[in-house]
């Protein structure tokens, strides 16, 4: 006879399959540790479980790209959001009592952590959600509910041995054994407000693209083979190269319009200033670097 853990899980599996969504798992709730302070953190039960569902992205190679990989495809935060709605719907409808939420990104939910107690993978050097098979070119979403669902209880899937390739192409040294320096990070640095420091502006054009840094990702050998999405809308209006002239129509649309354009436009103009000639300059830990 089916149990409403098996009916509940069920119905998850047949819209995740409709999803094209490969991976995805249970761990409790109160196993995490959550984030906080958060708005939506008082929506959370006290107990329950959370399901997180990876959402591969990648959508093969590109002849030219300034931007990000993630960031080529529309916002993974729109796209996540109605595919969570079309999964809680026939949910909501069988268990009409019980707490249901969506979250991706910007939630109370450590979304890695939740990942790797679910049974999806391991974090990697860099921090990212590695998959075996996949990759670490993944979204991660989740519902969270407060039924009591089984969590994955079986041994960590993979890890990275004495694998140091993404912390030995880091250029700027953010990545460590023990700490992510997010001041470091060209990523972070492309997403910083205002006026960049002399150092900030060169890690801009060493690394030639408007929006994120791909070199840990890149480098990993988890990513060698990773397949192509099967999610529709990761893998529709694909933009890889990012122009002054594409900026009004793309804002809307990519993960990178939460910034605003100015910070776009300020990036776009650094790649295509050469800069002073390569100098000594001081880094944001107070050294200085060449």
């Amino acid at each position: 006879m089916m149990t409403e853990e098996d009916r509940f899980l069920a119905i998850l599996k047949q819209g995740a399959q409709a999803e094209g969504i490969p991976a995805w798992g249970v761990c409790a709730l109160e196993a995490l540790s959550v984030r906080l302070p958060c708005r939506a953190l008082r929506l959370l039960p006290q107990t329950g479980s959370v399901l997180p569902l990876a959402l591969p992205y990648y959508t093969g190679e590109a002849s030219r790209t300034n931007l990000a990989r993630y960031a080529w495809c529309d916002d993974y935060h729109q796209v996540a959001g109605a595919m969570l709605e079309r999964l809680l719907q026939p949910l909501r409808q069988a268990f009409p009592q019980a707490v249901l939420l969506g979250f991706t990104d910007s939630s109370p939910i450590p979304e890695v952590e939740a990942a790797v107690r679910a049974g999806l993978g391991f974090r990697g050097k860099n921090g990212q959600l590695i998959i075996p098979g996949i990759g670490s070119r993944v979204f991660v979403c989740e519902i969270v509910t407060d039924l009591p669902l089984s969590p994955y209880e079986g041994p960590p899937r993979g890890d990275c041995g004495s694998c140091r390739r993404c912390l030995e192409a880091c250029p700027t040294g953010a990545l460590s054994q023990t700490e992510f320096q997010k001041s470091r990070c060209r990523s972070q640095i492309t997403q910083k407000k205002g006026v960049l420091t002399p150092w900030e502006q060169q890690q801009v054009r060493e690394g030639g693209l408007a929006w994120g840094c791909d070199i840990c990702t890149a480098v990993c050998p988890w990513n060698k083979s990773s397949p192509l999405t099967p999610i529709l809308g990761l893998r529709e209006n694909i933009e890889p190269f990012l122009t002054r002239e594409k900026l009004e129509r793309l804002l809307p649309e990519k993960s990178y319009g939460w910034r605003g354009a100015g910070v776009l436009e300020r990036n776009l103009e650094l790649l295509e200033d050469p800069g002073p000639e390569e100098t000594a300059m001081e880094g944001p830990d107070g050294l200085i670097h060449c």
